[in-house]
């Protein structure tokens, strides 16, 4: 496909605005009165008025109101009703069980408040404006019928109420909600669905003669000009109209008298020579004054701000400003714990800083168009954003003749509200419904209103890869859910229309799998203009509980304390990058890192003693800016500390790369420390976009194997073996290894009695998260993290020299499967000094099913709380997820919310008390996992590791144990005592406890 999309010409866009302002959509359809009206609120504050505030409040179940039924008469006795917030849901004020998704059950609210009319009103028409209510309403003033929504919840809905209002005193308001009116279902979704006034309620004032609507459009010309298309409808053709546009440093752009366009159109073109063009990347902002006179007289003034930029579409590929962009992006709904949908601006403005922080530059409106001000914080932010036609659930609906008109109306009200944001690139049309006509006619209905953006219809997955040849050429963006990676790339090859993958990577619990790996795939291809993971934040609201929550068993929820929780309705929203109340998930931070627009190829680099230049290739994935003006913040590190410290300054232009050269001095003395080179990107607004930490590795440098000649118990006295007909026991310097010879237990302890280590056992994998646990459903998935019950035992101890050579073996049957065992054994060889060579072998005997991960753990009591490692850190890692890390030195208490999990890339791991006694792994660098089990701590190694999957799909890497011939592996084990030896202490310091345990919560899923 080699399309542009067309610029809308003046009349038209006159036309198509009288045509959306006529009448509501619905109506026409139904051929019923009119009943909602539309009319641009002015720019002076004085003639706007607030409705929000407490209101008198009645819930009732079921749709009959009793005695209540006549509120809406002024006279009406409203004094023994409840009083309630307005915004709010009422679900969240108590008076209702809150409902997801399609549980929403039948219900009233009825709301009354007065409100007075300011004097210099008079003479001018009065609206009444709800920004969105669910579901259903009805809206009296003094008694009279004002009107009735008659669109989605999600849509503005305005009404004239000029004529019913007294001539001074107290105005009444009476507005009857119900919670399922016709087609309801389309505004229901995976989510909570929350009923009441949720959104602003304004009544504002305009002259006679006023602006119904505004238009603007951008078109780029030849040598980078914009010639910004006004187009104004007026509520009377007597009005003269001027447009002026004020740049983003408040001077006068340009100007221009909006000719009459039809009648009661007015339209013109401002050019701008030198435009500042909007991006994400760069969100300036224009303000457009119209300016309505009469009689030479200003009549109405009204403002938006605007952003000059042009959407297109050329050869497949998705432009903005002439350019290919890529949209790194999530979902996001309007929610919040504690007040819903009822969300503020504050709250707005936090979720975008908070996703810029995570290189998110692109949200979809999920399921719905947003409340008005996110949009406006988008412009202001910079933020793409595909704003969704609510056509939610229902889906048995579609094809029904009876709810044609309902579907219809959606698509008006939105486009009507939302078209002059920049931000908005993309209008969305319902989610994962089948192909049907009614839809098709929405997305038709769209295009038709705004030329100028394209339009798109989000698919299933599996239905999109079936029918995807079926989408006409009219629907200009494909968006399929959930691919794999491999069904990514054959849609690389295959679609020739601009691709988002509007829902991909899905974030149940901590399973965000996929994500950089299919992030590689849609950089790479221009048919892919983006994608968004489901979902920003967890759709948890604040709850009760009346049992306090047990800590020590697995929770699907997240605690609060004992007894507050969010409340995520189980598995079905515990979906996002962040919790519930936007304390960042290890997701988050992987989303950051794999969406960071400034990127460092190198993880290692080989180095020598004395001075040198270390080259970092640098990328910038920038779609228009060059990266003139971040800054490379760097420090070598010897151990942790920082040693040498500098700034460099790259200028790679947008979508290029460069080789960066850091000077750094690497000490002559430092073989047998942890060398690394920290660079953190920082931007000219102090935010950090990314860092790489880069392993420096010395010559025949090996932590692991200096280890055995620096770590181990001193010598001075040989190892001393012991046995009776129950144990072989061994002794060192500062330990004592016993086993049974019959029962293959075995335990390590200090001289002093006290258990370091308390058995040795076949790994054969991870307590699963919410995702695994779905999944595993199918696949028979291992959840016993070690297999403790040794069958035909078989123990041999062995003197080698000055050694000793231990070795245990036998049948370890699957606890619930006893016919399903792993077959094999562990070698331990003990040196004179006390260091022990673990090696292990396992084959699968009968086994059926998956399992997550494979090694041997190794045990120890719940003292040993505290765990050092040196490898990839801070949160744990595994196969398509492990960017989110880089390589240092790490320290975490087992109360630490990140304790438990894999580390990749691990070559030394600790597990101590906060006084230091425990044991020390060491290896080449490999996967090390700790997890908490009933009593215990285990620590394992990992010779398999099986990636997480995401709801409902299974891992890209899996581990079927069909396909697994052996489970093999090596490490090196040194018990130690408080006393550290020299490299440990050099490493990591003194033993202490964790000073800095991050706990945000008292209980949460998936740790």
């Amino acid at each position: 496909m080699n399309t542009r999309q067309r610029t809308v010409p003046a009349f038209l866009l006159v036309f198509l605005l009288v045509f959306l302002l006529a009448t509501p959509f619905s109506d026409t359809l139904a051929g019923t009165p009119a009943i909602a009206a539309e009319a641009h609120a002015p720019r002076d504050p004085a003639f706007i008025r607030s409705l929000n505030g407490d209101w008198a409040f009645r819930y009732v179940p079921g749709l009959e109101a009793g005695g209540d039924a006549g509120f809406v008469a002024p006279q009406f006795d409203v004094a023994r009703w409840d009083t309630i917030a307005v915004p709010a849901n009422w679900e969240l004020k108590g008076f209702a069980e809150p409902s997801y998704a399609d549980e929403l059950k039948e219900g009233l609210g009825l709301y009354r408040r007065t409100f007075a009319v300011p004097p210099d009103w008079r003479g001018r028409r009065t609206f009444l404006r709800f920004e969105g209510v669910a579901f259903g309403y009805e809206v009296w003033v003094n008694g009279t019928k004002a009107g009735e929504s008659t669109a989605s919840a999600f849509n503005r809905h305005t009404f004239d109420v000029t004529e019913l209002l007294r001539d001074g005193g107290d105005n009444v308001l009476a507005v009857r909600v119900t919670t399922r009116p016709h087609g309801f279902e389309f505004d229901l979704n995976d989510d909570w669905s929350l009923s009441g006034i949720y959104r602003d309620v304004t009544l504002f004032s305009v002259p006679e003669t006023h602006v119904r609507d505004l238009a603007a459009t951008t078109k780029l010309g030849a040598g980078g000009a914009a010639e910004l298309t006004v187009a104004v409808a007026l509520s009377r053709p007597d009005g003269d109209v001027r447009a002026q546009l004020y740049g983003p440093d408040g001077r006068l752009a340009g100007e221009a008298a909006l000719a009459r366009s039809g009648e009661q159109g007015n339209a013109g073109t401002i050019r701008v020579a030198k435009p500042s063009l909007w991006t994400a990347e760069t969100p300036s902002l224009y303000r457009l004054r119209v300016t309505v006179s009469a009689g030479g007289k200003p009549v109405h003034v009204i403002e938006e701000r605007v952003g000059l930029r042009e959407v297109s579409i050329a050869n497949g590929v998705l432009l903005l400003n002439g350019r290919p962009i890529k949209m790194r992006g999530v979902n996001h709904h309007d929610l919040e714990p504690r007040h819903g949908r009822a969300i503020t601006v504050e709250q707005m403005r936090r979720d975008i800083e908070l996703m810029k922080k995570g290189n998110v530059n692109y949200l979809r409106t999920s399921h719905y168009p947003p409340d008005p001000r996110l949009l406006e914080l988008c412009d202001e932010l910079g933020m793409y954003v595909m704003d969704e036609v609510s056509i939610g659930h229902g889906e048995k609906n579609l094809e029904k003749p009876e709810y044609r008109a309902n579907i219809l109306a959606r698509v008006a009200p939105t486009i009507g509200r939302d078209k002059n944001r920049p931000s908005v690139l993309v209008w969305s049309i319902g989610n994962e419904n089948p192909i049907t006509e009614a839809e098709l006619e929405a997305a038709r209905l769209a295009k038709s209103l705004d030329p100028s953006r394209p339009v798109t219809i989000p698919k299933i997955g599996s239905y999109f890869a079936a029918n995807h040849g079926k989408i006409p050429a009219s629907v200009e963006l494909h968006a399929p859910h959930y691919p794999t990676n491999a069904r990514m790339a054959d849609y690389a090859a295959k679609l020739d229309r601009p691709t988002i993958f509007t829902e991909y990577a899905h974030a149940l619990g901590l399973a965000t799998d996929r994500i950089q790996d299919q992030w590689d795939i849609i950089q790479k291809h221009p048919v892919f203009a983006g994608g968004s993971i489901w979902h920003f934040m967890d759709q948890g609201i604040l709850r009760n509980s009346a049992q306090p929550v047990d800590t020590g068993k697995p929770t699907q929820l997240v605690w609060l304390n004992e007894q507050q929780y969010f409340d995520t309705h189980g598995l079905d929203g515990a979906d996002g990058v962040t919790y519930a109340d936007r304390t960042p998930q290890s997701d988050f931070w992987q989303m950051r890192k794999v969406y960071a627009p400034v990127q460092i190829a190198e993880r290692q680099a080989a180095v020598r003693p004395g001075r040198q230049l270390v080259a970092l290739t640098v990328e910038n994935r920038h779609d228009f800016r060059s990266l003139a003006g971040i800054t490379l913040h760097w420090a070598l590190r010897r151990n942790g500390k920082a040693v040498q410290q500098g700034k460099a300054a790259p200028k790679a232009p947008a979508r290029g790369t460069e080789t960066v050269r850091i000077p750094v001095e690497i000490p002559a003395d430092a073989a047998g420390d942890v060398l690394a080179l920290e660079v953190r990107a920082v931007d000219e607004a102090g935010m950090q976009v990314n860092e790489r930490v880069v392993r420096l590795d010395l010559p025949s440098a090996s932590l692991h194997r200096a280890l055995d000649g620096e770590l181990a118990s001193p010598a001075g006295e040989a190892l001393r073996v012991g046995e009776t007909h129950a144990e072989f026991k061994v002794t060192a310097a500062q330990w004592i290894l016993t086993v049974g010879r019959h029962s293959g237990n075995l335990t390590i302890t200090d001289r002093d009695g006290r258990v370091l280590v308390a058995g040795l056992y076949p790994h054969t994998g991870r307590r699963p998260t919410m995702a695994e646990q779905l999944n595993g459903k199918e696949g028979g998935l291992w959840h016993a993290t070690a297999l403790t019950a040794l069958q035909q035992a078989k123990v041999i101890l062995t003197r080698e020299g000055n050694g000793v050579q231990v070795e245990v073996a036998g049948r370890y049957p699957k606890p619930g499967a006893d016919d399903e065992a792993l077959a094999g054994g562990y070698r331990l060889d003990i040196d004179a000094n006390g260091a022990i060579a673990v090696r292990y072998a396992f084959r699968l005997d009968h086994a059926k099913g998956t399992l997550s991960e494979a090694g041997l753990s190794i045990a120890a009591p719940a003292s040993l709380g505290e765990f050092r490692w040196i490898g990839q850190g801070p949160h744990a890692g595994y196969p398509g997820k492990d960017r989110l890390n880089e390589f240092g030195l790490f320290h975490l208490n087992e109360a630490d919310l990140r304790f438990r999990g894999n580390r990749r890339e691990t070559e030394v791991a600790a597990l101590t008390t906060a006084a230091g006694a425990g044991f020390v792994v060491a290896m080449p660098a490999g996967d090390v996992a700790v997890e908490r089990e009933g009593g215990r701590i285990l620590v394992s190694h990992n010779a398999l590791i099986g990636s997480l999957g995401n709801k409902l799909t299974k891992p890209e890497v899996a581990l079927p144990v069909a396909g697994i011939a052996e489970i093999a592996g090596t490490f090196r084990l040194y018990p130690v005592s408080p006393a550290w030896p020299a490299p440990l202490a050099r490493w990591f310091g003194k033993p202490a406890g964790a000073t800095d345990v991050y706990r945000p919560f008292h209980h949460s899923y998936d740790q």
